[in-house]
Formats: structure tokens, C-alpha cells, sequence
């Protein structure tokens, strides 16, 4: 296995070595990324699990993982921008859809930008195979240590080694939200396996 940059960090990228003897006869990879999907409720210490199944086509090798967040829609009131700010915000974004001034519309979701950005989400997770009862950690993990922050700057974690899953497994993942209150309530968070599947294995 290699490591390749990747990014504006130059984060690390695991890929696998290329073999002299080339893949398995009848086996064909192909780029694959596995998506858990949550809905929070904005309450510190809620637990959320959901589980990817692992299709019969092949093998799943998984090289890194990471996470994003979006809030639910309209979690934000649509506000004016201060007045320092306001003639500027009005001068770029003129006019009214269905009766609701655009600036107004735009200031409201640069503040959710803002508050994504420098205020980001908190939470724990595990990741366990419960095909074989294997787990990738042995205690809950907090994904700014884990995952890094969705914002770029390291997006997501290469694991040490790539980690196969077999066709029909089952990876379990669970959270315990962290972030509290009503700008998370209702919000959807993924986490995502990439990776590849090894078709006809």
C-alpha cells in the first residue's frame, strides 16, 4: 500500500500497491463509496445507528472514511443583515422571490455558512462489522480526531490499512451527538465509506 496527496492539506490518500501478477483472473475494481445516513435530533447524548449492507457483487475494500453535515431546511429564520452590512447585501442581491427579498435570503444563508464553518459539529462514533463482530476501534471515537473537520482542511481519514468486507456483510455505525440545540435538530450527517469493490470475488 501507498500514499498519495490529496487536497489542500496534502492529506494522506491509502491506495493499494500495484501487484506484478495484476488483479485475479475474472476479478474487475471499480471506484465505490458506501453512505450512512442520520437524523438528529439536536440533543446531546442521543444515539443513532444505521447499517450498510455489503452487496453480493463483491468484495468491498474500504480506504478512508469522512463526514459532512446539513442542517434541515429553513432551520434559519430568513433575517435582514445588519445595518453596516445591509445597503452592500442589498446592492448584490436586488429584487424579491415570491414576495421574500433575495438579500435577505442571501445574508441568511451566509450566516448558516458561517456557522457551519466555524462552528462545525460534534459527535462520537463506532464502526463495527457485524458480520464478524469485528470493530474498527475499541472505544467511541470524537470525529474531529477521527474524520478531521468537513471543511477541507482535512476531510476525511485514510485508514492505516484498507479494510475488506465481504459480499452480504453488515457495517454497523453508530453516533452519540455531541452538538446540541435547534440549528442540529432535524439536520441529516453522513458518514462515507470510500473505496472500491472487487467485482466477481
Amino acid at each position: 500500500m501507498r500514499y498519495g496527496s490529496f487536497g489542500q492539506s496534502g492529506g494522506a490518500v491509502a491506495t493499494a500497491e500495484p501487484s506484478s501478477a495484476g488483479a485475479a483472473a475474472g476479478v474487475k475494481e471499480i471506484p465505490y463509496d458506501y453512505v450512512a445516513t442520520f437524523k438528529l435530533t439536536g440533543k446531546r447524548g442521543t444515539r443513532v445507528q444505521d447499517v450498510i449492507n455489503i452487496s453480493t457483487e463483491g468484495t468491498f475494500v474500504a480506504v478512508s472514511v469522512g463526514s459532512s453535515f446539513v442542517p434541515a431546511k429553513d432551520i434559519l429564520k430568513t433575517t435582514p443583515a445588519p445595518a453596516p452590512l445591509k445597503p452592500t447585501i442589498d446592492a448584490l442581491f436586488p429584487g424579491t422571490d415570491d414576495g421574500v427579498s433575495r438579500a435577505d435570503v442571501a445574508f441568511t444563508t451566509l450566516a448558516e455558512s458561517l456557522l457551519l464553518r466555524f462552528g462545525g459539529i460534534h459527535f462520537l462514533y463506532t464502526i463495527v462489522d457485524s458480520g464478524t463482530g469485528r470493530e474498527l476501534q475499541n472505544k467511541s471515537v470524537h470525529n474531529i480526531a477521527g474524520f478531521g473537520t468537513a471543511d477541507g482542511d482535512r476531510p476525511f481519514r485514510p485508514f492505516a490499512r484498507p479494510v475488506p468486507f465481504v459480499p452480504r456483510s453488515t457495517i454497523r455505525i453508530e453516533i452519540e451527538e455531541l452538538s446540541a440545540g435547534q440549528f442540529f435538530r432535524d439536520g441529516t450527517l453522513f458518514i462515507v465509506l470510500h473505496g472500491y469493490k472487487r467485482l466477481g470475488e
